[in-house]
């Protein structure tokens, strides 16, 4: 039943969007404004039974058509030119403008085997081609990262782009879904002809789930899921050197077309990190900090199992308050304890909860992965 609710929306949605577009062309701003409110409408409805990423775009849709409902009576002689427009031409000056990131493997804790398992997939293909070749490695394809938040998916991303050269584009896929339904099929197509147009270059796409969930439960979903299935299908086969990567909080949303061999055939699990890697981001977010002679970095390891790398970073900035505080007024150096770090800790749980961990377990056990321990990574 919700199922047929979600796609008569859609339907009266793209109505009342053609209808308010053809009437502001026209110049009856009254019709107009009519139109759009009541696509606003129509879209808070379809909000309500969404959940999620999804959910929150489509609020927000939803509130940027009151806004040009409004607009119309205040710029009347405005350009014909929505905000849905005005949203691609930012994203691609974005992603215009994307660099190398200066991040390095050196960067990351541990997980030494997820980043062999890389630079056999994405890094050795774009140095050593020939090679490739010769033993008739298969290469393409793109890579999910998936685990907990906060435990270095984005890291990683970039420290790969690093070690191949290659330009980083980063969006999330909230970001192309866009709060403008529809464009989100112009969004994709146009982020893959601007990174195709690199000498080298890697997309990396945070909060897959949001961009490519699972089909047959909204229209306008499915037509995203083809549209970025077609975009993957055609790279892999016209350019070696564009690279995909994804990440996600929640792989069991993902349609499983997505998963398919040349595809994110290759899922990577980045749990929480393990006490060798906690320790190195201690010591990182701590170097030159002015800290006390009984300092015990491992002390604090023991008391954050659980704690994803993101956890650690806003444990030690926040430990570093009442030193900095004091040293402001009193205008001397006061040395960071171990006092400190216990002071945040008694207000500060993990972020990551237990059913969380059971949830990625649970997942690795049907994906076949669970024998598969990996260490874990550095901080976001």
């Amino acid at each position: 039943m919700e199922e047929t609710s979600i796609n008569i929306l859609s339907e009266q949605f793209e109505l009342y969007m053609k209808k308010g577009r053809l009437a502001r062309e026209q110049g009856n701003l009254t019709l107009a404004k009519r139109n759009f409110l009541l696509a606003s409408e129509t879209m808070m409805q379809m909000a309500k039974q969404s959940q999620g990423k999804l959910k929150e775009v489509r609020m927000e849709r939803a509130r940027g058509l009151v806004k040009i409902s409004d607009n119309l009576q205040k710029n009347p002689h405005k350009e014909n030119k929505d905000d849905a427009s005005e949203d691609e031409d930012e994203d691609l000056k974005k992603w215009q403008t994307a660099q190398i990131p200066n991040i390095t493997f050196a960067d990351v804790a541990g997980l030494d085997d997820v980043k062999k398992a890389i630079t056999i997939k994405m890094i050795n293909p774009a140095k050593y081609p020939e090679k490739y070749r010769m033993y008739g490695k298969k290469t393409g394809g793109g890579v999910l990262l998936y685990g907990p938040p906060g435990t270095g998916k984005t890291m990683i991303a970039k420290a790969i782009a690093n070690e191949v050269g290659a330009k980083f584009y980063a969006v999330k896929g909230s970001d192309i879904v866009s709060k403008w339904v529809g464009d989100s099929e112009k969004n994709i197509n146009s982020l893959f002809a601007e990174a195709n147009k690199q000498e080298r270059a890697i997309i990396f796409i945070d909060e897959m789930d949001s961009l490519i969930g699972k089909r047959g439960l909204d229209t306008h979903n499915d037509k995203r899921v083809n549209e970025f299935l077609q975009q993957i299908d055609g790279f892999a086969g016209r350019n070696p050197n564009l690279l995909l990567l994804g990440a996600t909080n929640r792989p069991w949303d993902i349609d499983s077309a997505a998963m398919r061999s040349g595809r994110f055939s290759q899922k990577i699990y980045l749990p929480l990190p393990d006490a060798s890697a906690r320790k190195f981001m201690i010591e990182k977010n701590m170097k030159g900090v002015p800290v006390s002679q009984d300092f015990d970095a491992d002390r604090i390891v023991q008391q954050t199992e659980g704690y994803s790398g993101a956890d650690l970073e806003e444990l030690c900035d926040r430990a570093k308050d009442e030193p900095l505080l004091q040293a402001i007024a009193t205008d001397k150096v006061v040395l960071v304890t171990n006092a400190d770090f216990d002071r945040v800790l008694q207000e500060m749980p993990p972020s990551v909860t237990p059913k969380e961990i059971a949830e990625f377990e649970k997942y690795n056990q049907e994906s076949g992965l669970g024998g598969r321990k990996r260490k874990a990574s550095d901080a976001k």
